[in-house]
């Protein structure tokens, strides 16, 4: 009839033919595939007899041996030996054509299909008797052999062109065939008039539920089913297709409920496995409400589902832990492929709920285990190790879940972009181009598939943003302001680009507009979590810590599990608890200040202190061997710091080892007048940068100084500072500097910048121990390159190399070049904490002699617990 097709017949998914192994058969000729036989109720299984000696032929031996069989007093196992004992002597046509029939029909009674599909093979379908028909024709389908299965239809219809049975079975074939137009005809036919005989009612309605799930009707073939089932309502066959294909459309958690109850009411409906296996989909149903709710809501009850969800995954796996433990050997690899299912999805639910590193112990467990994880559960625990800022074991994860994926992971996909900040978090800047540039390409800024043209893609805006965002991270600034400018443009209302333009103000060194930014965005978008995360970022630059602090507490009261809010906590704990400041240099060879020389200065400071104060520890230790002597000087302070918004003052009170000013105070104030502006002035009653030589010869100083500064940006400062020196013995330095920093070059990897500075200074008496020329000035070009060598998450390593050259002149000695060199390494090792250290070499003249000094530095600055 036609020819053998590779489409798979219609019948029960895979699992629920599992499921249902081992029960006895019930009528389903057709879609289920068991003989009408098995239509008796009264009809049981033997139990195993003593083997049964096999007898000649002749129609009394086979009357009894079907009687026997049908009695149920000999196995059918033990009726198809004798048949086919028989089959194998010389019979005649019509002894040989019942005994082929008789045994196709135990043979698929029995559920032996394979055997039946054998036999009717052997012996075409128009050699055997009219009840063996419909049997074979139900071994053909379960076996999709679509070639027998035609062949004997046609002979049935041949036989019996008005048997409403063939022409059902028909129906079926042209199904399994791809003929799905043919099987609609069909079924229209069989359908005028309409059957009154329960019997055609359920064959016709087990059709058309085949039929509305090949079309794609979910609901209409549950309807069938469900009628198939209130017809016969010893049927439960019919009840757990119903079931699994509500499952199946989106309804798996009414489906498992359904399923539950009528277990309860009937055991033996459902297998323990087609239980689990519904259990598993409908918690899988309610992760992917749980996060919805989550998203949609603050505070506690925002993670109440998420928490019952993996309350109910623990229960699940115990459930089907000790099921599986009396399963059949047949089920093993079914049973452990639920579990892996259920194991995937709670790996999934803990990074939903925040439990990073719980994720990561199940993950490490499963491959150990050797499981063959799905695409996304290696997203959940690359998403799982970059939480744990982990993200150089993240990469691999979301490129396995990528590669797995394939053509049906959607792009943009939460997995790409995941992969996509994994690759900034790394440092690989190209792979993470290369990727954004793919997902943009596969991000139409229209959507193809809507009821009206011109509907623009959700899609393509995160794309944008994202792209903003990539661009703040690789330390592209002012490539970032611009497009989130454009962006903010286009869409004042989206919280992603007002955010972005906040945090964009931020890195560009402009506080007060960052903070203005995120002020009009928190009444616009008041519970955006992001927006509010931001926020507090911007409050603690500006210096605003009590109004950061109260917006962070209620943040963390409302969404603590989220990983941007703990890292916004470890931020904040960084910035605003005790740290420890230590700056310490040593050099050689400048002889007109010292010989040799070394000095650490360090602060240990409190944290705040009702967000305002800080109490601090200071001291500064240094030597400097010169011609006139060795001095050592050791210096402690204690004092106490008050910053709020734009303003911060310090005092001191001080206490040094030698010098005039053993007791002394110090001050400072700085105020931030505005973004482009900030202002500063301080007070030292015993320098710090007093000349060895005047130590030596018992003279100290009094330092004022006073400073403004011009920012641009984080790119551009210009600063203006002017300071004095009053010596104790009455002589008196007024100096000048001028500073212009400009960064040229600023990529992810590179930084190229200048430095141009120019001072001036004159000083009261010539006739003192130490340095002090009537008046000098020196101008130098400083142009500084930065490499960035190494990247995991916020820790970074840097090299960087600083070549300096100008011009020096001193009153009475002309002029003469000056220049130096400088080699640095700089860690970021976390929020706040930075360590630099390096050496340098440098020429300069004093007093017309030229000096080249050689120096190292280190400097520290860490948070403490």
């Amino acid at each position: 009839m036609a020819a053998r097709n590779s489409a798979q017949p219609n019948s029960l998914p895979h699992y629920l033919a599992q499921a249902v192994r081992g029960l006895p058969p019930i009528v389903c000729v057709l879609a289920f595939g068991a003989s009408a036989a098995a239509a008796d109720p009264g009809v049981t299984r033997p139990p195993a007899a003593a083997e049964r000696r096999v007898v000649s032929h002749d129609s009394q031996q086979h009357d009894a041996l079907i009687a026997e069989q049908r009695a149920g007093r000999i196995t059918a196992a033990q009726a198809l030996k004798q048949l086919k004992a028989w089959l194998a002597m010389p019979l005649d046509d019509a002894a040989r054509q019942r005994a082929v029939s008789d045994a196709i029909s135990i043979a698929v009674d029995d559920g032996q299909f394979a055997e039946a599909t054998a036999l009717g093979r052997e012996r075409s379908p128009a050699r055997l008797r009219d009840y063996a028909l419909g049997p074979l024709a139900v071994a053909a389908r379960r076996t999709q052999d679509l070639v027998l299965q035609g062949e004997t239809i046609a002979v049935w219809r041949a036989r019996l062109p008005a048997a409403r049975d063939a022409r059902i079975h028909e129906g079926f074939w042209r199904l399994d065939s791809g003929d799905t137009a043919g099987a609609r005809e069909m079924y229209r036919a069989l359908a005028e008039p309409a059957p009154t005989e329960t019997a055609d009612r359920v064959a016709l309605l087990e059709l058309s539920a085949t039929l509305s799930r090949v079309e794609g009707h979910a609901l209409q073939a549950i309807s069938a089913y469900r009628q198939v089932a209130m017809l016969q309502p010893a049927r439960r066959d019919a009840q757990r297709e119903a079931e699994l294909l509500l499952a199946s459309s989106g309804a798996a958690s009414a489906a498992f409920q359904e399923a539950e109850m009528a277990e309860r009411a009937h055991p033996g409906t459902f297998s323990a496995l087609a239980l689990s296996t519904l259990q598993q989909q409908a918690l899988a149903q309610q992760l992917r409400w749980a996060v919805r709710e989550r998203d949609e809501l603050i505070g506690a009850s925002r993670v109440v589902a998420l928490d019952r969800v993996l309350a109910q995954q623990e229960a699940a796996l115990a459930r089907l832990e000790a099921s599986a433990l009396r399963a059949e050997p047949a089920d093993a690899d079914a049973w452990r492929s639920l579990r892996l299912r259920l194991q995937c999805d709670r790996l999934l639910a803990l990074v939903e709920r925040g439990r990073a590193a719980d994720a990561i112990a199940l993950y490490e467990m499963l491959r150990a285990n050797g499981a063959a994880l799905p695409s996304y559960a290696f997203g959940a625990a690359g998403r799982a190790f970059a939480e744990e800022r982990r993200s150089a074991e993240a990469v691999p994860l979301y490129e396995a879940a990528v590669a797995m994926g394939d053509a049906n992971l959607p792009v943009p996909d939460p997995i790409y972009l995941g992969l996509a900040y994994a690759y900034l978090d790394t440092g690989r800047f190209e792979e993470a181009e290369a990727l954004l540039t793919r997902i943009e390409s596969a991000t139409p800024a229209l959507m193809r598939l809507a009821p009206e043209a011109g509907r623009p893609n959700d899609q393509y805006t995160d794309m944008n943003g994202m792209r903003g965002m990539l661009l703040l991270y690789g330390d592209r600034h002012a490539l970032a302001q611009r497009r989130f400018a454009l962006l903010t443009g286009e869409a004042p209302l989206n919280a992603e680009f007002a955010a972005g333009a906040g945090i964009a103000e931020r890195l560009r060194d402009h506080p007060e507009a960052a903070l203005a930014r995120f002020d009009a965005l928190a009444a616009d978008q008041p519970h955006d979590i992001g927006a509010r995360a931001g926020h507090v970022e911007a409050l603690l630059d500006a210096g605003e810590f009590a109004e950061a602090r109260r917006r962070a507490e209620s943040l963390e009261a409302d969404a603590s599990d989220t990983a941007q809010v703990r890292e916004l906590g470890r931020t904040r704990r960084a910035t605003t608890g005790p740290r420890l400041d230590v700056d310490a240099e040593g050099s050689t060879g400048g002889g007109a200040i010292a010989d040799r020389e070394w000095r650490v200065d360090s602060r240990l400071s409190s944290g705040l202190l009702d967000d305002e104060w800080r109490i601090f520890y200071d001291q500064s230790l240094g030597r400097g061997d010169t011609s006139l002597g060795n001095a050592r000087w050791a210096r402690s302070g204690i004092g106490l710091s008050w910053q709020r918004g734009r303003w911060l003052t310090e005092s001191a009170v001080q206490r040094s080892n030698t010098g005039p000013y053993r007791t002394s105070v110090a001050g400072r104030v700085d105020y931030r007048a505005a973004d482009a502006w900030r202002l500063s002035a301080n007070f030292d009653g015993d320098s710090k940068d007093l000349p060895w030589k005047a130590r030596v010869a018992g003279i100290g100083a009094r330092e004022t100084g006073v400073a403004v500064s011009h920012v641009v940006n984080e790119a551009r400062h210009f600063d203006l500072q002017w300071r004095r020196l009053d010596f104790s013995d009455g002589n008196l330095r007024n100096g000048l500097d001028f500073t212009w920093r400009e960064r040229w070059v600023s990529t992810p990897r590179f930084q190229l910048e200048t430095r141009l500075g120019a001072e001036t200074s004159r000083s009261r008496q010539q006739e003192v121990p130490y340095f002090s020329p009537s008046s000098d000035a020196s101008a130098q070009l400083t142009v500084r390159a930065q490499w960035l060598n190494w990247k995991s998450d916020d820790r970074q390593f840097f090299q960087a190399i600083e070549v300096g050259a100008g011009r020096y002149h001193q009153a009475g000695f002309g002029a003469g070049p000056l220049w130096s060199l400088r080699y640095e390494h700089k860690w970021n090792l976390g929020p706040k904490l930075t360590l630099r250290y390096g050496l340098g070499i440098s020429s300069h003249s004093y007093d017309g002699v030229r000096e080249r000094q050689r120096s190292v530095f280190m400097n520290l600055s860490m948070p403490l617990p």
